[in-house]
């Protein structure tokens, strides 16, 4: 699994792009990406997406101070196997645009899958710093989305810590006293 990391900030438009390669080919990846309760499961970190239909899907997530944020997505480019591309609809509370690449993995070892985002944060360069400090699109959101999808992908299911809480139980504490 390679996962090297890119980030650049160019003029007011933050750019964010992963890597990871995953054990399966690419045409059974594009269409696991595509199902509807994908996104919504993989992005769930980040935000709360809701498909609309086959193209389109609803994004809101929370930002600093309580503030909302909403956007809805649609699909401008699908090759089955290759590429899948969105971008944001007008009236975006943070513009945006993104791509998944599908390409073969070195060695034949299943897929390359590139994610790359791109959000224009509100408020122009002042709203670029702002995003910065306040992390509201933080680096690790891809890299999680990647990770999330690599297990969705690999075993039908995604790790998560819900329901298992740290530590002992507080009859082996009290046992060990």
């Amino acid at each position: 699994m390679a996962n090297t990391s890119q980030s650049e900030a160019a003029g007011e438009v933050l750019t964010l792009r992963r890597w990871i390669s995953v054990g399966l080919p690419a045409t059974e990846l594009f269409a696991l990406w595509l199902e509807p309760d994908t996104l919504p499961r993989i992005m769930s970190h980040f935000a709360t997406v809701t498909p609309v239909n086959k193209s389109d899907a609803l994004w809101q997530t929370e930002g600093p101070l309580g503030k909302h944020y909403r956007w809805e997505s649609r699909i401008v480019e699908a090759q089955p196997g290759e590429i899948i591309a969105w971008q944001s609809l007008d009236g975006a509370d943070i513009p945006n645009q993104g791509e998944l690449l599908l390409r073969p993995a070195p060695g034949e070892w299943g897929t390359e899958l590139t994610l790359t985002l791109r959000f224009t944060p509100p408020g122009g360069a002042l709203g670029k710093k702002v995003t910065t400090f306040f992390d509201l699109l933080p680096k690790e959101m891809v890299s999680k989305a990647l990770h999330r999808f690599k297990s969705l992908a690999e075993t039908g299911e995604i790790p998560t810590l819900d329901g298992q809480p740290a530590g002992r139980h507080a009859e082996r504490q009290d046992k060990e006293k």
